[in-house]
């Protein structure tokens, strides 16, 4: 028994041991039965593994982050009387939340913010969610803008924004060198140089008209919208080289609401361009290949043939002299027509070229950097010969985020572009050769010039352009620019944030122009020292600038209510300098350089000019919105430049707007047709600031022209006027956006009214004081309009859509109160001579068309019968009846946008319309009419001429010799549809793509400027001819 128990003590202990044993097992593995597991994959929408993605579990620091492959494994504890949320959150993607309950498999696609980002307006201050946005704004995506034209980035623009028209110079044509213009909802500045017509200047963007009179060439371009990339003010040719695949977004910012931020620098519009952000954790290597071929367009060219031309010149009398001294010249043109002579002078400086556009880009991205680089290459040439636009640019872009604080943000871009003109010269003059003339001489060479009678070397003289184009002569230009900007936003707690910006821009450029000595023009000219002459001029520019938001924003309650206040500052400092000169007296045609002349031209003594200018704003922004229906915003903004006389040297500005969420209004819950409907108010002041810099102070300027025996003197250059103010513009804007049918059907119209005051405008001076005139505050203008967009999904099924935009607008301004020296100011077109001049006077419209009315031709007579003001009848011409006849603002003028797409394939075609109108048709009273008949003219001048009596025909004789007078007859009704575009592109599917290594790849075929029906026949591309292009794309991307 002795042993009995000691068993039983065993016993108890092995028990005792295990049961601490297994107890210690089960204590051990109790916590980590309740442990939540989970585990997935984290991808875009293409299915692409997102790596770096961060995955929390909110309100811990618990949290992993996603490796190569988009896998992620998080485990934790659950929390009592919480949910575990885990967080997934990546830059530029839509932040997505998972309720984890257990542990599970939870794969994630997360969406880019692209779809968020349709949802807010940027102004270049900060981003605005559409949703309490009370401003007029139109917001374009960088891809429609390909799918409408690759290769023309201001006809897509001015294609999707209501009211914005691309201003046809008919001039320049297709000239690559020739900036086209955009004029939206508008012009009503008065233009009273002819500099603002020259096709190779870059000519002006106009938002809802201008709000200014032009009176000087150093104002050109007060009248241009501010253009914005990436928060850094650009000018209108880098919009125009700017690479159109590289951009994100563009918004259109048009009235005082939209535009208020910038206070004196919004009065014209602000154009917010953005560029691409990094998307793609993975390194991406996209490349874009445009090639493209042009082809003439000279289908609107009627002219004579060799026999039509010569027996024009018959019926003219040209040849009837007493003497008979003109029968050898018409002998010696018959036989060359007899012989089969019939030179056609407008094809001979043509070509068909090949243009190509490269853009590379590489970016990479990751949890706390990603960065960007891109480089392009863009080669066009026009359809002259000899000409070129070729532009080269390099960018990188890196960006530092720290987790939900702090984004840090670099950027530079470096441009070059080089151009040069036809060395062929201006078209119109060979439209004018006549083509019973040969080009060669019986040697072989070029005919250097032409005579009407070719007997005679004092008859009146056409130079053979073809000649001039086989010498040293040449006009090319260079401009670089190189900007860097560094960007910062600090996110301090959830409701405040401050963000800021140092910019900086140096530009340079150059321009050279060279007529040889032996060119034609100076056939007869014995003094060597006048032939031949070097024009050069230089500028260089320094920029920069700073800005500084600090912005509020809380949620007033659970209900859609919310605060928003936003307050900064900016400030600008430009310095430029500029240089020029004309050299004259050339040797010999390959002594080009300008070293080998022998003095300079008259006025052309080298010259230069030193401007600085300094601006500074301080503004603030309120924004409140109730229940999510009823919005108020207002802004208030103080600018201050240095371009105003001290006591002006700061003005306020200020808007308010108003905007009505009817659709979140209870009583339209059960309209399920209508998703959004929002009617809006606004009204403000902004300012003009884009003059002269030194239109407040006297300038002197030095001449040797004035040497005295003290030295040097100087002269009155200009005169300044200390008391000058601001331009300030009263904006009116009342509209009204809808959405229905499941967003199938989007409408907006806008009804806008402008008023412009203390203008800029010139004031006689007396001789004594040196200079004939000064700026003084003076003028008033007004435009208005309407512009309208309506867009629907008229197609929508899993493979087929069809998506049909239109887009249309109508203004009309009016001169309520200009100087006495504006009034009755004639202004010529300098790129049209033969239009009626521009007359300002108050009541009237800058855009009326001034002329004598007319009751057409006398059948009996073969006269004109004109009709005074009276009423009365004459057939004497008199400037003084003189009346508007027309207006050539149109009732309705906008595009017509379609976009059709089957699974990987899509179609666009863009056209733009124009009704109503008036259009002073110059080809019939300069090429049919009021002709030269020396030259060769539009063969209606020998079709539908007066002959005899009882002729009932719309044109004089053709031996008429009345002075060219303005004719109402020549006023006709435009109403044009033209086709701009066409473009067919392929995306391939990205799995098979995936196959052999594209990440996707994108190809495409365009054609441009197919065609038009128009009410009125005019010779189109008068200097440089339009023409017709086909272009390809290729986008791969790795």
């Amino acid at each position: 028994m002795k042993g009995k128990p000691g068993k039983a003590c065993l016993c108890m202990l092995l028990l005792l041991v295990s049961m601490i044993h297994f107890g210690s097992q089960a204590y051990a593995q109790k916590p980590t039965s309740r442990m939540i597991t989970v585990i997935g994959n984290v991808s875009d929408e293409s299915g692409e593994p997102l790596a770096g993605v961060s995955v929390m579990l909110q309100g811990t620091k618990i949290g992993v982050s996603t490796d190569a492959d988009g896998n992620y494994t998080i485990r934790f504890l659950p929390r009592k009387d919480q949910e575990n949320i885990i967080v997934y959150s990546f830059i530029g993607m839509e932040e997505q939340t998972f309720n984890a309950k257990a542990s599970v498999q939870n794969d994630v696609i997360l969406k880019s913010l692209d779809s968020e980002l349709d949802q807010v307006v940027v102004n270049g201050f900060y981003m605005q969610k559409k949703s309490t946005f009370t401003g007029a704004a139109t917001t374009i995506k960088g891809e429609t803008l390909v799918e409408l034209s690759p290769t023309n980035l201001l006809a897509g623009i001015a294609a999707m924004t209501p009211g914005m028209v691309l201003v046809e110079n008919n001039a320049a044509g297709s000239n690559p060198n020739a900036i086209p213009s955009l004029l939206i909802r508008g012009a009503s500045s008065l233009i009273t140089n002819e500099a603002g017509s020259n096709p190779n200047a870059i000519p002006s963007i106009l938002i809802r008209g201008a709000n200014t009179l032009i009176t000087n060439e150093s104002e050109e371009g007060v009248n241009n919208p501010l253009i914005v990339l990436d928060g850094v003010e650009i000018s209108m040719e880098e919009l125009y080289d700017l690479d159109i695949f590289d951009i994100e977004r563009v918004d259109v910012l048009k009235d005082a609401s939209a535009t208020i931020l910038y206070g004196e620098k919004g009065a014209n519009g602000v154009i917010v361009v953005e560029r691409k952000r990094i998307e793609n954790a993975k390194a991406r290597l996209s490349y874009n290949f445009v090639p493209q071929f042009s082809v003439p367009d000279l289908s609107s060219f009627n002219l004579t043939d060799a026999s039509q031309k010569l027996e024009l010149e018959r019926l003219a009398g040209l040849y009837d002299t007493a003497d008979g001294s003109m029968d050898k010249a018409y002998a010696y043109k018959l036989k060359n027509v007899r012989q089969g002579v019939n030179t056609d002078w407008i094809h001979a400086p043509l070509r068909v070229p090949f243009s190509h556009q490269h853009s590379l880009m590489f970016s990479a991205k990751g949890q706390s950097v990603d960065y960007r680089a891109n480089v392009r290459f863009a080669d066009n040439y026009g359809v002259m010969r000899g000409d070129r636009r070729r532009n080269y640019s390099i960018g990188f872009n890196v960006n530092y985020h720290t987790r939900d604080k702090l984004t840090v943000s670099f950027r530079t871009t470096y441009t070059l572009t080089d151009s040069k003109d036809s060395p062929y010269g201006d078209f119109s003059s060979y439209s004018k050769l006549n083509p019973y003339e040969k080009v060669y001489d019986e040697d072989g060479n070029y005919i250097k010039n032409y005579y009407f009678d070719p007997f005679n070397t004092n008859s009146e003289r056409m130079a053979n352009p073809l000649y001039d184009a086989t010498l040293s002569s040449f006009s090319k230009a260079r401009t670089q620019n190189l900007t860097s900007s560094l960007t910062g936003k600090w996110n301090i707690t959830k409701h405040l944030d401050i963000s800021g910006q140092a910019n900086m821009t140096i530009s340079s450029g150059t321009s050279d122009k060279y007529v040889s000595p032996d060119a034609a023009q100076y056939v007869g000219l014995s003094d060597v020292s006048q032939k031949g002459s070097f024009a050069f001029g230089s500028n260089k520019g320094f920029t920069t600038s700073g800005k500084l938001v600090i912005s509020y924003g809380l949620p007033l309650d659970k209900k859609g209510s919310l605060f928003r206040i936003s307050g900064g500052s900016n400030i600008k400092r430009t310095s430029s300098n500029t240089s020029r000169g004309e050299g004259r007296g050339f040797l010999k045609d390959g002594l080009s350089d300008l070293s080998f002349a022998l003095g300079y031209a008259p006025n052309g003594k080298p010259t230069g000019r030193e401007r600085i200018a300094t601006e500074v704003g301080f503004f603030v922004n309120g924004n409140l919105g109730f229940l999510n229906r009823y919005i108020l915003d207002g802004s208030f903004r103080t600018s201050g430049s240095s371009r105003f006389g001290a006591d002006n040297s700061f003005a306020p500005f200020w808007s308010v707007g108003l905007a009505w969420n009817i659709h979140n209004e209870p009583f339209l819950k059960d309209v399920k047709w209508i998703n959004s409907l929002v009617p809006r108010f606004s009204l403000g002041y902004t300012g003009t600031v884009s003059f002269d810099y030194y239109q407040a102070k006297t300038i002197y300027e030095y001449k040797s022209d004035y040497d005295y025996y003290t030295g040097i003197g100087a002269g009155t250059r200009t005169m300044g006027n200390p008391d000058l103010k601001w331009q300030k513009k009263l904006s009116r804007n009342i509209g009204i956006t809808a959405a229905m049918l499941d967003n199938r059907l989007n409408v907006e119209f806008n009804w806008y009214n402008n008023t412009t005051y203390d203008l800029l405008m010139p004031i006689n001076l007396p001789y004594s004081v040196g200079v004939s005139s000064m700026n003084v505050n003076f003028g008033q203008i007004n435009n208005s309009g309407i512009d309208l967009s309506l867009s629907g999904r008229i197609l929508n099924t899993r493979d087929w859509s069809w998506v049909m935009v239109l887009t249309g607008g109508h203004v009309m301004d009016k001169i309520k109160n200009i100087s006495t020296a504006m009034k009755g100011t004639e202004v010529a077109d300098a790129s049209d001579a033969i239009k009626p001049k521009i007359l300002f006077t108050e009541g009237g419209s800058q855009f009326d068309i001034y002329a004598m009315r007319s009751a057409g031709i006398d059948p009996a007579t073969g006269q004109e019968i004109f009709i005074k003001k009276d009423g009365s009848y004459t057939y004497n011409y008199n400037s003084d009846d003189r009346v508007a006849v027309g207006n050539t603002n149109p009732i309705l003028q906008g595009s017509w946008i379609n976009t059709w797409r089957y699974k990987g394939f899509s179609l666009s075609l863009t056209t733009t319309y124009t009704f109503g109108g008036d259009f002073y048709n110059s080809t019939l009273q300069g090429k049919v009419e009021n002709i030269n008949p020396k030259q060769n003219v539009d063969a209606r001048a020998y079709t539908d001429r007066w002959k005899k009596p009882g002729d009932l025909v719309r044109y004089l004789a053709i031996n008429s010799t009345r002075e060219t007078v303005n004719s109402e007859r020549f006023v006709e009704k435009r109403n044009e549809l033209y086709f701009s575009s066409i473009n067919v592109a392929y995306e391939f599917n990205t799995k098979f793509m995936s196959k052999i290594g594209l990440k996707k790849l994108s190809v495409g075929f365009g054609l441009s400027d197919l065609g038009y029906l128009s009410s009125v026949k005019f010779e189109r591309g008068t200097s440089y001819p339009y023409c017709r292009a086909i272009n390809l794309t290729f986008r791969p991307t790795f």
